[in-house]
């Protein structure tokens, strides 16, 4: 019972009309494998008979009166195909499967036989249309001689010209990509402005609390400014002269402060320039690693610069802020009273390999 039923699992059946035959397994259907129309000849136990259709496991041939072939049997067989000026034989084995109309069908015994690189290579042809039928013979239809080689061209000036132009542009291209990623991987542009102001002496909150009082106007030895520090003291602050005063942007009474946070700048000299600026942890990393930095104004003019980190910058970068307030300063001369108020932008550039010191003009 178990060996009937393992043998329903590894077969199926062939449909050929009324009578059915077993196929192997990994066939599947005798209508998975297309039958071709062409000329061959079959001979089998002395008789000879004319191909009708061929596939990969299925040989049918016209059938004749006098068969002495009994269904379910396997021979050997010889299947000859003719061409024009040789013929291929090939001998695989088949079983008898049945007469169907007028066709007698035989199957492989073993379709992936030795026989099997040789047909395929027949009937692959045939699809391609290498081989042509001529009655009973097959001819070759594909090219009957190799294609001979070009005889070279001389190339005219106006040919050369085109070539030299193409060279020359792809190497424009490749030296035009190469200095993107050359000044990529070297350059560094910081996201926030720089506001170039005035010098002066900045006075800062000297603990944690609440601005109370705020006089920009005072006079000389007035209180400027007062904070209510958290443990409950006030702290008066005095105008150490008669100077302008610029209080720092977002700052009034009332605003809470934090221990050296700026509350204002007295201007006492009014010629000198300030540069402060929010800069990257990365970038402030960079510059302390060695990396020029260039302050890019709006004239086209570049700066160098070099920056100046503070205990300000210090207690940011340890808070986990992002951006840390630095203080940056040019040679004598490089920035005047007109830079004041203009916006720049500062840049970062790694030294060349080959550079060995310097600076960049």
């Amino acid at each position: 019972m178990s060996t009937e039923v393992t043998r329903r699992v590894e077969t199926k059946t062939l449909n050929l009309g009324e009578d059915n035959a077993v196929v192997p397994y990994e066939f599947g259907f005798e209508s998975e494998h297309p039958a071709l129309t062409l000329p061959y000849n079959l001979y089998v136990c002395g008789q000879n008979f004319t191909g009708a259709k061929i596939s990969i496991t299925t040989i049918r041939v016209k059938s004749r009166d006098d068969v002495f072939l009994l269904k379910g049997k396997c021979h050997s067989v010889k299947l000859q195909f003719e061409f024009q000026n040789f013929s291929l034989a090939i001998y695989p084995d088949v079983i008898v499967v049945g007469e169907y109309k007028d066709e007698l069908i035989l199957q492989f015994a073993n379709p992936t036989g030795e026989h099997l690189a040789q047909l395929r290579f027949v009937l692959n042809s045939f699809i391609a249309g290498d081989f042509v039928t001529l009655g009973s013979v097959m001819a070759y239809s594909g090219p009957t001689k190799p294609k001979e080689d070009k005889a070279p061209v001389e190339q005219n000036w106006k040919d050369r010209a085109r070539s030299i132009a193409v060279v020359v542009m792809s190497a424009g291209l490749i030296v035009l990509a190469a200095a993107g990623l050359y000044s990529r991987f070297t350059t560094a542009i910081e996201m926030h402005p720089v506001l170039i102001d005035q010098a002066g002496q900045t006075m800062r909150a000297s603990t944690a609390g609440q601005v109370a009082y705020l006089n920009p106007d005072a006079a000389k030895g007035d209180i400027l400014f007062s904070v209510n520090s958290n443990s409950g003291d006030v702290l008066n602050f005095q105008m150490p002269c008669d100077c302008k005063v610029v209080v720092n942007q977002g700052l009034g009474e009332g605003t809470t402060v934090l221990p050296t946070d700026v509350i204002l700048t007295i201007l006492v000299n009014s010629l000198e320039v300030n540069i402060q600026a929010l800069m990257s942890v990365e970038g402030l990393a960079r510059a302390m690693k060695g990396d020029a930095v260039f302050l890019d104004m709006a004239d086209g003019r570049s700066i160098p610069v070099n920056v100046v980190a503070g205990q300000t910058s210090n207690n940011a970068a340890l808070s986990g802020e992002l951006f840390v307030p630095v203080q940056l300063t040019a040679a004598e001369g490089a920035l005047g009273p007109d830079d004041i108020g203009k916006f720049a932008q500062l840049r970062l550039t790694k030294q060349p390999f080959w550079s060995f010191g310097g600076e960049e003009g």
